[in-house]
């Protein structure tokens, strides 16, 4: 098992976890990112937002071609490739989840590829994602930024004291 102490530790690769991550670390702290994924960027660059706005783009230049015939300007009927379509989606996709890894480790920022489970109030368990091996990580300060989906928590395992929240029975 490796052990690895931050002073500010990031779950959630996504659009707020690495952002707050590199902010962390241009402020000076010592940070610890951990991503379950294997690229940084999380489901809206990895598979959501960022591929479907490229393949958007491929409709609307269509869709412009077709439109500028008024102006003079005329384009065959287009064929599409879809394979080259694709390759095209995921060659934007790559291009800034590997400008996303080089700005992390540009920042020193330790990326931790698993899913983390909070040991107690100052350290998690990864357990790596390709691997059985674990990671123990300390921190000062945590961030969570993970899943962009609701959850409902059992907030008596919470100390619902200390935020004046009482738990539903």
């Amino acid at each position: 098992m490796n052990e690895v102490k931050g002073q500010v530790l990031v779950i959630g690769a996504g659009p707020g976890g690495y952002s707050a991550a590199f902010r962390c670390a241009d402020l000076g702290l010592d940070t610890v990112l951990v991503e379950r994924h294997p690229t940084l960027g999380g489901v809206c660059l990895n598979v959501g937002c960022i591929p479907s706005k490229a393949l958007l783009h491929v409709a609307k230049v269509i869709e412009e071609a077709e439109h500028i015939e008024h102006a003079g300007v005329s384009f065959g009927k287009p064929t599409i490739d879809i394979e080259k379509v694709a390759a095209y989606k995921s060659g934007v996709v790559k291009r800034l989840t590997d400008g996303l890894g080089a700005m992390a480790k540009m920042r020193k920022v330790t990326v931790i590829q698993g899913t983390a489970t909070f040991l107690d109030d100052h350290s998690v368990m990864v357990a790596h994602t390709n691997s059985d091996e674990q990671t123990k990580v300390s921190f000062d300060n945590c961030i969570i930024a993970a899943e962009a989906k609701a959850l409902r928590c059992r907030l008596s395992l919470m100390k619902t004291h200390e935020f004046g929240i009482q738990p539903m029975l």
